[in-house]
């Protein structure tokens, strides 16, 4: 007769560790603009020339070494059974935080074009479409759907300068984005947080995978950031659309 002790199989619910972690987020979105604007100014004092689509990168570093750490939670997972399960328990800490340095990351590059975020629900809006966008891009199922979440305003995603179409709405039309909050929040939050179950693998591997998953998406928000600050490209201007005091005709002289 032999017998031995066996580890319980952890059990996760993606969706109930979802509504776990919405809570936590929906406390995330309120970002310091001071020290965002300290990073920002520094990295331009090193190199005042260079464009700010040069430095998005480089503001963004360090939210992105942030982020990876975050996945820190998965580290008992090395030890299989409980290990995970305490992993698992920790996963929608792990979210917030990855979402904290994104929102974070988003200021900044906001800033970096030398957009006015002082207003709160200008920027709370501008945040939560690209945290939208991003969701969009890294969903591979076909649930999250930005008809449904937006409405008309879905068109705003992947629009270049969308800030500047933001700005241009009514407040009635912002009202309409705003009262979509949790749907764009949740949408990132199941984006985010399946892939990095990849985190609960024993043996070390988990964490390894979940921060690089995380750097992929931070990478994605940086881009959705830089997508909607920066000025929508002017459309060139001919001749024949100059008005007719600014166009001089060449007289010879007399």
């Amino acid at each position: 007769m032999s017998s031995g002790f066996t580890f319980p199989k952890p059990e996760f619910d993606i969706e109930s560790t979802v509504e776990r972690a919405m809570a936590l987020i929906n406390r995330t979105l309120q970002p310091s603009l001071e020290e965002a604007q300290q990073v920002v100014d520094k990295v331009r004092a090193g190199r005042p020339l260079v464009a700010p689509g040069e430095l998005v990168g480089q503001v963004t570093r360090g939210n992105r070494i942030r982020a990876a750490r975050a996945v820190s939670y998965s580290l008992p997972s090395i030890l299989p059974g409980y290990g995970t399960a305490i992993s698992a328990a920790a996963l929608p800490v792990a979210l917030r935080e990855v979402l904290k340095e994104a929102v974070s990351a988003v200021i900044k590059v906001g800033l970096l074009y030398d957009r006015d975020l002082t207003d709160p629900e200008l920027t709370r809006t501008a945040v939560l479409l690209v945290l939208t966008d991003g969701a969009v891009e890294l969903d591979k199922t076909g649930r999250i759907r930005p008809d449904a979440i937006l409405g008309p305003h879905a068109r705003l995603l992947e629009q270049a300068g969308a800030y500047d179409a933001l700005a241009a709405l009514t407040a009635q039309e912002r009202q309409e984005i705003a009262a979509s909050q949790s749907e764009m929040l949740r949408a990132w939050a199941l984006a985010v947080g399946p892939p990095l179950l990849a985190g609960l693998l024993p043996f070390g591997l988990g964490p390894m995978a979940a921060a690089n998953y995380v750097q992929h998406v931070l990478k994605g928000t940086v881009t959705a950031a830089a997508r909607v600050f920066r000025p929508a490209t002017p459309a060139p201007v001919t001749v024949e659309e100059l008005p007719p005091r600014e166009v001089q005709q060449d007289h010879p002289r007399p």
